[in-house]
C-alpha cells in the first residue's frame, strides 16, 4: 500500500513545511506523528518540498547513492545500542533475502567478495560487526515513515504533498511563512517550516559546455551523485572501453566520498582493468584510516593538551581546536591512525564544549569542529582494503595540496592541473594526462 502524494498542486496554506526530505526529515516525522496522535484531531497538511523523486532516504541511503555502496562504519558504531539498532537488525533478518538479491544484481566483485566473505554472518543474523550496505538502511527507513503515515491516516486527516522543486527564499509576515520556489511562480504559505537541507551545494569545477566538450576523451564528474552514481559508473566504464590506453584518475578531496570513489571503480572489472593510476589530492594528502582491529582495540591514546583545558572554568573555541590539533600532531608522530584516536579526542573537546559561551559555541560548531573532524576520518576495512592494494601495487597516490585550476588542451583533448603545496605557494602544473576526475 502507498502513499498518495499530491504532486505539485501547491496549496494556498498549509500547517507544516519540510524542506528537503533525507534522514532528518524522517527522524522528525516519525517522533512529530506519534506525539500529535495522542493530542491533535483537526486536519494536518504536510508539503515535502524535495527536487528529487525520492523522499525519506536522502543522498545517502537512497537510489543516487546506488544499491552497493557500503557504510564507513560498523552497523554497531552507525546506529547506537537500543530500540532502533534492534528494530533495524530484526527487519534485516525479515528481509535480507531480498536484499542480498538487489545488491548482488547492481554490484560487481568486490560486492560479491562482501556477501561471501560475510555469509556466516548474515545466515546467523549477526549484522552489528558488518559494513552493511546503505541502501538497506535506506529501504528500513523510507519504509517505517511510510508505515507511520499510513497508521496516523487510518485515525486522522492528514494531508501530505510532494513538491518536486527548490526552495530559495523564506519570509515571514505575521506569523506567517512565504516560501519562493525556483520552478514555480506560486509561493507556498506555510504555519511552520522545518529547514532539513543537508550538505551545502557543491561548487562545479566545469560547466556543462566543458564536459560535453570533451566527453569523447575525458569523464569529469562535478558531483559523483548526481543524477545517480551508477549512472556516473556507467557513463566511467563507457568512456575506459573506447579507449586503448589506460585512464588516469584524480579525485579531488579525500573524505570518505573520495574512498567511495575508489571502491566502486574497482568493484567492477570492466572498469578497473582499464584504469592507470588514480591521484587524490587534499590539503591532508591522505585518506582516511582503517577501522578498528586488534592493534588499536588494545592501544591507548591519551590527549593530554584537551585534558589540560578542563581545568580552566572557561574557554574559547579556537583553544579546543589548537589543543586537539597538538594532541593529533603527537598521535601522528606515534603513527597512531584515526580508530585509536578518534573516541579520546572526541571525548576530550565534548567534556569541553560547557565551557563555551554561546559565541564560542557556534564559532565551534560552525567551523573549529569541522576542522578537528577532518583529521579524525576514519573508513571501514573493506575500503581501506583496496587503497592499501592499489598503493602496493603503485597504482593509487596522495598528492598533498591544494587544487587550483583544470588545465584543458584542446589539441591532444587531454586534462591535467595546477596545485600548490600551501594556499599562498607558486601553481604546479601535474604533468601527468588525465581522463577521469571526480569533484
Amino acid at each position: 500500500m502507498s502513499i498518495n502524494f499530491n504532486k505539485n498542486n501547491i496549496s494556498s496554506k498549509v500547517d507544516l513545511t519540510f524542506i528537503g526530505s533525507g534522514i532528518s526529515t524522517s527522524y522528525t516525522l516519525l517522533p512529530l506523528l506519534k506525539e500529535l496522535n495522542t493530542k491533535i484531531k483537526k486536519p494536518l497538511s504536510i508539503v515535502i518540498i524535495e527536487e528529487n523523486e525520492e523522499l525519506f532516504t536522502g543522498l545517502a541511503y537512497g537510489n543516487r547513492s546506488g544499491y552497493t555502496a557500503l557504510l564507513i562504519t560498523s552497523l554497531a558504531d552507525f546506529l547506537p545500542v537500543g530500540n532502533e539498532r534492534k528494530e533495524f537488525i530484526k527487519w534485516l533478518s525479515i528481509n535480507k533475502d531480498e536484499l542480498l538479491e538487489e545488491f548482488s544484481k547492481h554490484g560487481g566483485d568486490l560486492s560479491r567478495n562482501w556477501i561471501n566473505k560475510h555469509k556466516e554472518e548474515i545466515i546467523n543474523n549477526e549484522w552489528e560487526d558488518l559494513y552493511i550496505p546503505r541502501r538497506f538502511f535506506g529501504v528500513y527507513i523510507k519504509e517505517k515513515v511510510e508505515i507511520a503515515i499510513r497508521e496516523y491516516q487510518k485515525d486522522h486527516q492528514l494531508i501530505i504533498e510532494h513538491v518536486k522543486d527548490e526552495a530559495i527564499s523564506i519570509e515571514k509576515s505575521n506569523d506567517i511563512f512565504n516560501i519562493q520556489l525556483k520552478h514555480n511562480s506560486k509561493s507556498l504559505l506555510s504555519k511552520q517550516v522545518v529547514l532539513s537541507v543537508g550538505i551545502p551545494p557543491k561548487q562545479n569545477l566545469w560547466s556543462e559546455n566543458i564536459v560535453k566538450k570533451f566527453q569523447s576523451s575525458c569523464c569529469l564528474i562535478n558531483n559523483p551523485y548526481y543524477t545517480s552514481l551508477p549512472n556516473n559508473l556507467d557513463k566511467i566504464e563507457n568512456l575506459v572501453r573506447s579507449k586503448i590506453t589506460p585512464s588516469n584518475v584524480l579525485i579531488i578531496g579525500s573524505n570518505a566520498s573520495a574512498m567511495e570513489m575508489i571502491y566502486k571503480l574497482n568493484d567492477y572489472i570492466e572498469i578497473s582493468q582499464k584504469l592507470g593510476n588514480i591521484y587524490v589530492i587534499s590539503p591532508q594528502g591522505e585518506l582516511p584510516n582503517s577501522a578498528q582491529d586488534e592493534f588499536t582495540r588494545n592501544t591507548t591514546f591519551i590527549p593530554e593538551n584537551l585534558i589540560k583545558l578542563n581545568g580552566r572554568k572557561s574557554v574559547k573555541a579556537v583553544e579546543i581546536y589548537e589543543a586537539a590539533n597538538k594532541d593529533l600532531d603527537e598521535a601522528d608522530r606515534l603513527n597512531y591512525g584515526a580508530a585509536i584516536t578518534e573516541v579520546p579526542i572526541s571525548k576530550g573537546f565534548t567534556s569541553l564544549l560547557s565551557k563555551l559561551d554561546a559565541k564560542e559555541l557556534i564559532q565551534f560548531a560552525c567551523h573549529y569542529g569541522n576542522e578537528i573532524g577532518k583529521r579524525q576520518r576514519r573508513a571501514g576495512k573493506h575500503y581501506t582494503d583496496v587503497v592499501d592494494d592499489l598503493k602496493d601495487k603503485n597504482k593509487l597516490y596522495n598528492i598533498k595540496g591544494y587544487f587550483r585550476e583544470s588545465i584543458l588542451c584542446e589539441k591532444t583533448n587531454t586534462l591535467t592541473f595546477s596545485y600548490s603545496k600551501t594556499r599562498d605557494s607558486e601553481s604546479i602544473i601535474f604533468k601527468e594526462p588525465i581522463n577521469i576526475a571526480f569533484n
